[in-house]
């Protein structure tokens, strides 16, 4: 692992000692998971943006007619 230093304001501070406390641990392993999820969350939105932009019109109509089929099939 490698360490980082992270200035943040005070009343996020103090939500992170909250949010350590509930979960019962420490602040920078609570700190380590809520990063690690939210550049996994960038990622998978910067990778759906960038399908999204790349798509021809008929791409995007038959993605459509495949999810109206899922919808009557009941899932």
């Amino acid at each position: 692992m490698e360490r980082i230093n992270l200035n943040v304001p005070p009343d996020v501070r103090k939500r992170l000692r909250s949010a350590a406390r509930r979960a019962g641990r420490t602040e920078a392993q609570v700190a380590r998971t809520l990063l690690i999820q939210a550049l996994d969350r960038q990622e998978r939105e910067d990778f759906y943006r960038r399908v999204a932009e790349t798509m021809t019109p008929a791409i995007r109509a038959r993605q459509l007619e495949i999810l109206a089929a899922f919808e009557r099939f009941g899932g």
